[in-house]
Parts: structure tokens; sequence; C-alpha cells
């Protein structure tokens, strides 16, 4: 019987790498991804909440926080949805990572990178791009990396078709991949043929255990509606703004006609096409109003 359990989903996903139970799941997982020089050997879990400086300030809270045993910051979420901003938020985040290592008495050089990486389960940058992007702070016309101490990475799981067949030859990092996206599809005993190595014995453990407690099913299970709730508010909203702007397209497209014949009885001179393009529909409404009433007034 399938293990029906999405390790995408926020609940299952915190439970495999962000309690402190689960620390060599994380390892992994980073090893995996950022195939360090030197690989992560450990990591403590940190508070996931990004305490506010100022009562103004902003409160913020990641999937999961760590730092490893050279000091190195770490941020992994998983994103089910696209919401507006994501790119800027992660960009936020990861700054605040890296800002708050140094306190009272130390040193710039004393700061340690700061590296986020998000999972995702729709695509976020359009094809030919990977499905891993890494982003560093980078001059493209010389070619000179400034610094890798602040990384974004960005794994894009539908750009990956991983076949059972080609998991004996994969790297850690493809046998995650295929991991996250279809562990729920396979019962346990299938899933640990497939990926027998330590850690995902490990983690197909974690999602058996959600499978089997009723209490963290339900847990699990409110979390999946949640989130099958928010995917559907955003494709609504997205949806509702598309029909909109499709129906002010053609509003915009019927004043700009107007407002050229109207010049044209007129005899003014015509205002361009692209000008009248860029305007507001408020602006064009305006501008069709003074044309009717200096054609009233002749």
């Amino acid at each position: 019987m399938p293990l029906d359990i999405r390790p995408t989903v926020d609940f299952a996903f915190k439970m495999l790498f962000g309690v402190p139970e689960h620390s060599d799941l994380l390892i992994s997982i980073l090893n995996a991804v950022l195939q360090p020089t030197t690989p992560i050997a450990e990591v403590e879990i940190l508070n996931p909440f990004n305490p506010k400086k100022t009562p103004t300030d902003k409160l913020s809270v990641v999937d999961v926080k760590a730092r490893d045993e050279v000091g190195n910051r770490y941020i992994i979420e998983m994103q089910t949805s696209i919401p507006v901003g994501l790119k800027q938020r992660l960009i936020y985040y990861t700054a605040g990572l890296y800002f708050d290592q140094l306190s009272e008495g130390q040193g710039y050089g004393d700061l340690c990178p700061a590296i986020s990486i998000c999972f995702l389960t729709q695509t976020l940058f359009p094809q030919p791009v990977g499905g891993h992007s890494r982003f560093m702070l980078f001059d493209r016309g010389n070619d000179v990396l400034l610094t890798d101490q602040l990384q974004l990475h960005f794994v894009e799981l539908p750009k990956y078709n991983s076949e059972e067949a080609s998991l004996g030859r994969a790297a850690d990092f493809e046998r995650w991949v295929f991991f996250l996206g279809r562990a729920a599809e396979y019962d346990p005993d299938s899933l640990v043929r497939l990926l027998p190595e330590p850690a995902f014995h490990k983690a197909t453990g974690v999602l058996g255990m959600i499978s089997r407690s009723p209490n963290l099913r339900i847990l699990y299970d409110d979390e999946a509606k949640a989130e099958l709730d928010r995917f559907s508010a955003l494709k609504g909203a997205r949806e509702e703004g598309e029909a909109i702007g499709h129906a002010e397209g053609l509003e915009q497209g019927t004043l700009v006609g107007k407002i050229t014949l109207l010049e044209q009885l007129l005899g003014l001179p015509e205002t361009e096409t692209a000008d009248l393009a860029r305007r507001s529909l408020a602006e064009l409404q305006q501008t069709l109003q003074d044309l009717q009433q200096r054609l009233s007034e002749r």
C-alpha cells in the first residue's frame, strides 16, 4: 500500500529535516544540493523564527534554519505555490541570516556564508533554465564573482523526470529529487529497495511514522488541505486578475479608438497610439470627456 504521504507538504518536510533527531537527513540533503568541497559533518537546527530587532520590524518564519560546524547558516524551504514576492522574500531572509551573525566586538571577517535553498513543486523560471539555479553576487559583464557568502538555490522539482531504472547510477541530488517528488507513490518496502542508502531508509521511516500515527496523520492532512486551499486561492486570484486585465484591455482599446475619432472630428493633432496606450483607464476616460465637451461646445 503506498505511503500516501508527500514530503513536499509542509508538515512532512519539517518532520524530515527540521527536528534535531533527523539532523542526519538535513546533512544529507544539504551536501547533495550544495556539493561543498568539504562535506558538512554536523548541523544545529535553529529556531525558524527570525526575531524582530524593533517593534516595527517584520516577523518572519522559515521552514528550516540551521548552522553547521564551521558556522555557515542555512535556510531550507519547500514551496508548493509561488506567491508574489517569493524571490524578494528569500533575498530578505538570506540577507538577515548574514546580518544577524555579528555581535559586539566581532569584525566583518568573522562572517560566514548565508545560504538559502528553496525546493519548488512548480516552475519558477522558464525553460531552458535547468532545475537547479544558483545565485551569488556576480559581475556578469566581467565574469567576476564578488563573493559566495550570499547564496540562493532554487530546485524546481517539475523539471526533473527521474526514472526508477536510473536511480542506481544517480547522484544523491537526483535521489533526493526523486524522493521528494515521488515517495508518496510507493509502499515503504519498495521505496527502500529503490533507495537503499541509510538516509533514504530513515526518511522512508519518517513518512511511514506519519502515515501510521493517527495524531500525526491528522496534522499532516490538515496542512495538506491548507496548502490546497492556499493554492486554490492563489489560482483563483490569478485568474480573476487575468480576466480583469483582459476586460481593461478591451475597454482601453475602445477608449483609444473614441479619442482618436474625436481628435479627427475636431481637427486636432492625433495623439500617438503608443502614448495613449501608456495612460491609465482613468486618464483615458478624462481625455475622452474633455474631447466630448469640446465637441459639444462647437
